[in-house]
C-alpha cells in the first residue's frame, strides 16, 4: 500500500473547508513527487505533495503566475492550474530532507502528452496557437509582480557562455561549436521584443485530448522571455513531419512575431543536445557525459553530412541540413502505458480523453530530441532554459542598437 498517497490524503482532507473527500485514487507523480485525485461528490481536487526537488520554480511563484495568467488570458482557449489550498509539512513527515509544500488545484482537462509526439496537424496548430497567445500579451504585469525580465542581449550573453562552457569539456565536435557561435553572432537573430513566455513546456506540461491542446500546467516560471524558447521547446514534443505546421500556424496566430522568431527557435532546439552534456559534466556522471558526447557526434555527423574521404565534422562540407528530414533511432522508446482515471474510482475515463487525468503517460526522462536526426521525443530540459536575470527590470526591452547591418557576427559580449 502506497503510504505517502495515504498520508497525503490525510492531509488534504483538512485543507480547505467544506471539503471532505470520501475517495482517493494515486496518480503518477509526474515531477512534483506524490499526487492523488480526491473526490467528496461534488467536487474533485489533485493533491500534490512536492517531495522532489523543484528545479524550476517555487510553489508561491507557482501560485503569483496563475494569478497573472487570470489577468492576462481571460479569453484564452486554454485552461491553467488554479491553486485552492497550499500548506507545509515537516520533512519528517514524507521522509524529505526539507519541509514539503502540500497543494490542492482543480483538475485540469484532457492528459499530458507523455510519449508520443503530436503527429496530427489539428493538435500542432492548437499548440501554435496557445503559445501564439501567451506571446502576445504585455509585458508589464509579469514585470511588475517581480518575475524576471530577459532581454536580447542577456539572452545572447547567456547562450554564449554555455558554448564557452561546453567548448571547455573537450566533448563538442569543432564543426558544430563554429556553426552555434557563427549562428548565434548574428546580429540580425537578436533583433526583437522579449514578451511573457510560459518557460516550461515540456510532455508533462502540456495537456491534450485527440483534437486540441487543453490546459498548460507547470507555469511557475513565467518570465519575460525570448519566445524562441517556447517554439524551441514545443517543437521537441512534435513529430517532424508536423513541425511546418507547428511553425506557420504560430506565425499566422501572431503576425507581430520578429521574423527571425523560428530561426531561433531551430538553433535553440539544436542546442538542448549541447545543455544535456552541461548537466552530466555538472553531475559528474560519466557515463551520462559520454552518451552526450556520442549524441553530439550523430548531430555533427546528421548536420554536416560529408562527401565520402573527406571530415564529416568540418563546416566547409556542410550540406543544407535544413531542407531535410532525416531520421535515427538514438534514444530509447518511452513507455506507452496510460493509467486512466475519470471519477475518483478505478473506472475508465471517458472515450473523448477529457476526462480528468484521462491517460497520463509517464515521462521517460532520458529521450533527448535531435533536431533533424529522428523524430521528436521530448527532452529533459527545455532547449533554450537559460536562467533568468533577476536584475532586469525593464518590461519593454529592446534590440541591441549599436549594429547597423542586421547581417554579419557581432563581437561576443564580455564576460563579467
Amino acid at each position: 500500500m502506497d503510504t505517502k498517497a495515504l498520508k497525503l490524503t490525510a492531509i488534504a482532507a483538512t485543507m480547505l473547508d467544506g471539503f471532505a473527500p470520501t475517495k482517493w485514487t494515486p496518480l503518477p507523480p509526474l515531477d512534483d513527487g506524490v499526487r492523488v485525485l480526491l473526490d467528496d461528490d461534488r467536487q474533485q481536487l489533485v493533491a500534490t505533495a512536492q517531495t522532489q526537488l523543484d528545479r524550476t520554480a517555487d510553489t508561491g511563484s507557482a501560485a503569483e503566475a496563475g494569478r497573472i495568467y487570470d489577468a492576462m488570458y481571460p479569453h484564452a482557449d486554454f485552461t491553467w492550474p488554479h491553486l485552492r489550498a497550499l500548506t507545509e509539512v515537516d520533512a519528517e513527515y514524507f521522509g524529505t530532507s526539507t519541509p514539503t509544500t502540500v497543494t490542492l488545484v482543480d483538475p485540469l482537462p484532457g492528459a499530458p502528452l507523455g510519449d508520443v509526439p503530436i503527429a496530427d496537424t489539428a493538435r500542432a496548430s492548437s499548440l501554435a496557437q496557445a503559445l501564439a497567445t501567451l506571446h502576445s500579451a504585455a509585458p508589464e504585469p509579469v514585470s511588475e509582480a517581480g518575475f524576471p525580465v530577459e532581454d536580447p542581449s542577456r539572452s545572447q550573453f547567456l547562450i554564449l557562455e554555455r558554448l564557452d562552457q561546453a567548448a571547455s569539456t573537450g566533448r563538442v565536435p569543432s564543426a558544430l561549436l563554429q556553426h552555434w557561435e557563427e549562428e548565434f553572432e548574428k546580429v540580425a537573430l537578436w533583433h526583437f521584443l522579449a514578451t511573457p513566455i510560459h518557460g516550461s513546456i515540456d510532455e508533462a506540461s502540456v495537456y491534450t485530448d485527440q483534437e486540441r491542446v487543453l490546459a498548460l500546467s507547470e507555469i511557475g516560471r513565467l518570465r519575460v522571455a525570448d519566445p524562441a524558447v517556447d517554439l524551441a521547446a514545443a517543437s521537441a514534443l512534435i513529430d517532424p513531419a508536423a513541425l511546418p505546421t507547428f511553425f506557420e500556424e504560430y506565425l499566422n496566430s501572431r503576425p507581430r512575431a520578429d521574423e527571425h522568431v523560428i530561426t531561433r527557435a531551430e538553433l535553440l532546439a539544436e542546442f538542448a543536445v549541447l545543455d544535456w552534456l552541461l548537466e552530466a559534466v555538472d553531475s559528474g556522471d560519466e557515463a551520462a557525459i559520454e552518451d552526450a558526447a556520442d549524441l553530439l557526434i550523430s548531430f555533427n555527423d546528421v548536420l554536416f553530412a560529408a562527401a565520402p574521404g573527406t571530415d564529416s565534422g568540418s563546416a566547409e562540407h556542410r550540406d543544407d541540413a535544413s531542407a531535410e528530414t532525416p531520421t535515427a533511432d538514438d534514444a530509447s522508446a518511452g513507455d506507452d502505458e496510460h493509467e486512466v482515471v475519470s471519477d475518483g474510482t478505478n473506472g475508465p475515463a471517458d472515450e473523448e480523453g477529457t476526462g480528468v487525468e484521462a491517460a497520463i503517460t509517464e515521462r521517460d526522462r532520458n529521450d533527448v530530441f535531435i533536431p533533424r536526426a529522428r523524430p521528436a521525443s521530448a527532452s529533459d530540459e527545455p532547449a533554450a532554459d537559460a536562467p533568468a536575470a533577476s536584475d532586469e527590470s525593464a518590461a519593454s526591452t529592446e534590440p541591441t542598437p549599436d549594429q547597423d547591418d542586421g547581417t554579419g557576427p557581432i563581437s561576443r559580449p564580455d564576460r563579467p
